[in-house]
């Protein structure tokens, strides 16, 4: 019998591809973080986006596991969806209105199925049991968060059931997907859904954002998708102006420095400088860099 599998992505193999190295199909340029120092080299897409065991449970008799269920639920057939074939074959040139719920699902799911909503949910729980979230809460809110709290595992349950949820919510006819190009290359982050705005908090992207819930996904080195929540329903699909790009570039950054992501994934020619604007310098002419002391 083959070796159980140990290694659980919370990021699809598939979608890392989109970001491999010329000539190398399976190693990514990466950004790794050890405390105060950034280090800028070359990752296996295997060796990354991963957690030892992630989807494994027990199930009161015995350890069981959603990994297999949720490779040929979700994951095996959205890799073979004509939506991906168009992405992965470099046409996203040709992503159309039929693209679009697919195009949310799946950067929904990026979402759900990551190790920092497990991280979330947990942290939550935490904070419901110290007493911080007393004036936060809906009643519902609350029944859930004592759920949470009684049940050791049921801050995984819940995180298994949001990876394995295969309906979209019933706001999904209200999606507007822009699809988006541009010569300045594109960041990813083994986290690689990010929220770009959300009502009550100003966009970095404008006032235009302000009022709107907009994720961001990278979908290979030179396109990716603003999913719009808020205003009209659509679909479009066109070029971006760069320093629209360097913002999102930027916005991925930052995620990856305030621990957001494990890893953020990135090869374009601005890597140093938007260091620097984040407060690191380059340790000599080496791959490292390290945090100013201001």
């Amino acid at each position: 019998m083959a070796e159980k599998s140990v290694r659980h992505h919370y990021v699809p193999r598939f979608y890392l591809r989109q970001f491999a190295l010329e000539g190398g199909p399976k190693k990514v340029p990466s950004l790794e973080r050890h405390r105060q120092e950034v280090v800028i080299s070359r990752k296996s897409v295997g060796s990354i986006g991963f957690e030892e065991n992630l989807h494994d449970y027990h199930d009161g008799t015995a350890i069981d596991s959603i990994e297999a269920s949720l490779n040929s639920t979700i994951e095996s057939p959205f890799s073979q969806s004509p939506t991906w074939r168009r992405i992965r074959e470099g046409r996203c040139a040709d992503l159309d209105k039929t693209d679009r719920l697919p195009l949310y699902g799946f950067a929904r799911h990026l979402q759900l199925r990551n190790l920092e909503t497990l991280r979330f949910i947990e942290q939550q729980r935490e904070r419901f049991a110290a007493g911080e979230l007393e004036d936060e809460l809906t009643d519902e809110e609350r029944a859930m968060h004592e759920w949470l709290a009684a049940d050791p595992d049921a801050a995984h349950a819940l995180f298994r059931s949001g990876a394995m949820e295969t309906l979209l919510p019933s706001d999904a006819s209200q999606i507007n997907v822009m699809v988006c190009h541009s010569r300045v290359g594109m960041r990813t982050s083994t986290n690689p859904a990010i929220r770009v705005s959300f009502p009550g908090i100003g966009s970095i992207h404008g006032p235009m954002f302000d009022t709107l819930r907009t994720w961001w996904l990278s979908l290979d080195k030179h396109w990716g998708a603003f999913i719009v929540l808020g205003g009209p329903p659509g679909f479009s699909s066109g070029s971006v102006d760069g320093d629209v790009i360097r913002v999102i570039n930027r916005s991925y950054l930052t995620q990856f420095l305030e621990g957001g992501a494990r890893y953020l994934i990135a090869e374009d020619s601005y890597i140093a400088e938007d260091l620097r604007w984040a407060g690191f310098e380059r340790n000599g002419s080496s791959e490292r860099f390290t945090r100013r002391l201001d």
